[in-house]
């Protein structure tokens, strides 16, 4: 896996109030409230991947799009997987990573938190 990219996601979804890191499958998981929202991957040809929580309403418009894909054992519950190759523009990321946060957060934790909002 590029470190430069993980480290990059690594600072995204730390930057989330509550987030923690845990190592799950030999990846980086980033969990709030002990939920998952996103996990580092990595495909056969050795692009890095994540995956983040969506809503299964949204998955399909953003699936038909360059750079994403369905996760195994969660896409069918809505996640969405993303390559982090440049092929999806980090803007984007950044949007579903605010998103998978907002979907996981306890309210407790998200009430209040404005950035992206």
């Amino acid at each position: 896996m590029s470190h430069d990219v993980v480290a990059r996601l690594r600072s995204l979804c730390l930057s989330f109030p509550g987030a923690v890191e845990l190592q799950t499958w030999g990846h980086p998981t980033f969990r709030v409230g002990e939920k998952m929202f996103a996990a580092c991957g990595a495909q056969p040809e050795g692009v890095v991947t994540m995956s983040c929580k969506c809503t299964r309403d949204l998955q399909p418009a953003i699936l038909e799009r360059p750079g994403y894909f369905r996760p195994a054992y969660v896409g069918d519950k809505g996640w969405l997987g993303i390559r982090l190759d440049g092929t999806v523009p980090w803007e984007e990321v950044q949007v579903h990573v605010d998103r998978a946060w907002r979907l996981t957060a306890p309210k407790r934790i998200s009430r209040g938190y404005l950035r992206g909002a």
